[in-house]
């Protein structure tokens, strides 16, 4: 069978390839003019000859840099339009950060449409403009009146065509085509690893590193997308369109660092915290100033680039650290790799994009990162989604063998095993956790109730106890383990686990008394429990030291709990033993 497909595969490659050598052929030969060269004339540059009233020349990419100009004070730039005239011809330019006006021989011909809102910023953004002109018009003087919304470089007019409509757009598209299709490819990879998350997080070990790309992928899209300036032929609103641009880079920094701690993991674990606190931090300021028509979302874009400064330093250092750096038990392969030359390409275009735009590159401002994104989008996406595919084959036989070696067969919950082994994890990062609780249970009346009811009732009785222990530990983030026959053990450890163990444990008692107050019980519950904490206070201290502590705890309280109840041998004999007869 084999050997037959092999057949079908070299009939189909070489159908393929005399397909490619026909189309290739083709096009060498063909000689005749493009669609475009046969339906619009060539449309004229009309950047050169713009001056002020008093004879100066201008470079209207760079007003800002003219001097007497002032923000949000109007001046005007003059030309004389081309002798002879296209009849439908028209100016097109892009304005970028400027209020204006056209006028041709003195009369108004074009003002933009100006929508108001509270979340819009100070100017139109990047603007694609189109004026008709008349043929009429022909050799006759055109002002525009300008006002500048920033100082910044950011603030001019480029690309001036005068031409067929048909044809400026060809050329506005052909130049910008390439770059839209890849942010929309960019697009698509970050919603794709998005949804690729959700099957390798079907177990119990949760891992979002997919997600946290896609994210990030995403937000970098947006960016690009916008920065293209194409949106405006679909969408039309360029100040709501600047909004995005700008909004957008707020957004990149968080799962940009939530990948990297998913993916790497930071030795210091505050990093990550601190780091979303300043993201947010800066959203909350920049949101505010904007509000408040203090600084709207362009002029807080300082705060944004340092923050993506910031966010491609930490970058740069997770990769020095663990991709290009052996460490003792780190063995380097082509992922390893080509990630680490994905985060670097991010890394550095990062830093030349944020270089170009205070420079007032008229360009795509988002060229290199786009680039670099893509180069780590492919290098990255290929081996993060080989693992997605190789976990999904293997999640069956994983979790299988998962349950049998960390899974208690009768009650479901962690056994001694991951007991102890956990226990070891956490001795390790003592210093870097603020406290651990470990508090030991142990079940009343078991042997009792399995020498006199059965052990079928004996076992229903364990896993009433441990379903007891569990849901009242589980909303604080507690572990818990069936660690012998009748003893159970839980663990707390972060922030606030004193708190925590005692809320824990007033759960615990609640479901006891609920339990217990059943008419229909065939068993009472019953459970001993002492705990003891881990925390600066005694960091000398070995966590198998506190282990014995908090069981010792719990069999004094044990004692007290014997002689407080009724001995089962009255309680059982006054309830159920007499609904059983």
């Amino acid at each position: 069978m084999e050997k037959f497909n092999r057949k079908y595969h070299v009939i189909y490659a070489f159908m393929l390839a005399v397909f490619i050598c026909m189309i290739a052929w083709m096009c060498i030969q063909y000689k005749g003019p493009s669609f475009k060269e046969e339906s619009f004339t060539e449309a004229s540059d009309f950047l050169k000859g713009w001056r002020t009233e008093d004879e100066r020349e201008v470079d209207i990419a760079h007003l800002n840099k003219l001097a007497g100009v002032e923000t949000n004070k109007e001046f005007s730039i003059y030309n004389t339009l081309p002798d002879e005239l296209e009849e439908g011809a028209s100016l097109y330019y892009r304005s970028k950060n400027i209020f204006y006006k056209v006028y041709i021989d003195g009369k108004l011909v074009y003002e933009p449409y100006e929508p108001q809102n509270i979340f819009y910023t100070k100017s139109f953004g990047t603007r694609w403009n189109c004026i008709p002109i008349s043929s009429q018009a022909a050799g006759k003087p055109i002002e525009i009146r300008i006002t500048l919304a920033y100082s910044d470089a950011r603030a001019g007019m480029d690309n001036l065509y005068i031409g067929l409509p048909g044809g400026i757009m060809f050329d506005i598209l052909g130049g910008k085509v390439t770059a839209f299709v890849s942010c929309v490819l960019l697009l698509f990879i970050g919603m794709l690893l998005i949804v690729a998350d959700i099957p390798i997080n079907m177990s119990n070990q949760k891992n979002h590193e997919l997600m946290y790309l896609g994210m990030f992928a995403v937000s970098i899209a947006i960016w690009c997308i916008t920065e293209t300036n194409l949106l405006q032929f679909f969408v039309g609103d360029s100040r709501m369109l600047q909004v995005i641009s700008c909004y957008s880079l707020i957004l990149i920094p968080i799962p940009m660092i939530l990948y990297l701690n998913s993916a790497y993991g930071f030795r210091k674990r505050f990093v990550v915290k601190a780091f979303v606190a300043l993201s947010f931090l800066e959203f909350i300021l920049c949101m505010a100033l904007h509000l408040l028509n203090i600084a709207d979302l362009h002029e807080t874009l300082p705060l944004s680039h340092i923050m993506l400064a910031l966010s491609a330093s930490i970058m740069l250092y997770m990769i020095i650290r663990n991709s290009f750096v052996k460490g003792k038990n780190q063995t380097r392969n082509i992922y390893r790799v080509l990630r680490g030359i994905g985060l670097c390409g991010i890394s550095v275009a990062t830093v030349i994009d944020i270089i170009r735009f205070y420079r007032g590159n008229s360009n795509d401002s988002a060229m290199f990162v786009r680039i670099g994104l893509l180069i780590f989008i492919i290098c990255y996406g290929s081996s993060s989604l080989e693992k997605t595919i190789n976990a999904v084959k293997l999640g069956v036989q994983a979790e299988f063998v998962s349950q049998l070696a960390y899974r208690d067969g009768l009650t479901g919950i962690g056994n001694r095993t991951a007991f102890q082994e956990h226990l070891v994890d956490l001795e390790k990062r003592k210093d870097e956790i603020p406290a651990v609780a470990i508090i030991m249970f142990d079940v009343n009346d078991l042997k009792f109730v399995n020498d006199n009811l059965g052990h079928h009732l004996g076992d229903s009785m364990l896993v009433q106890s441990a379903n007891t222990i569990k849901t009242a530990f589980e909303s604080q983030e507690g572990e818990c383990f069936r660690i012998g026959g009748d003893e159970f053990a839980v663990l707390i450890s972060g922030s606030n686990v004193q708190m925590r163990c005692e809320q824990g444990l007033m759960n615990f008692k609640e479901k006891m008394v609920e339990h217990n107050r059943k008419p229909d019980k065939l068993f009472r519950i019953s459970i001993a429990y002492g705990y003891a904490l881990s925390n600066k206070e005694n960091a000398g201290k070995k966590l198998m030291d506190i282990y014995q502590q908090a069981d010792m705890r719990m069999y004094e309280n044990k004692k007290i709990m014997k002689a407080s109840q009724s001995k089962p041998e009255e309680y059982y004999g006054e309830t159920l033993l007499e609904k059983r007869a």
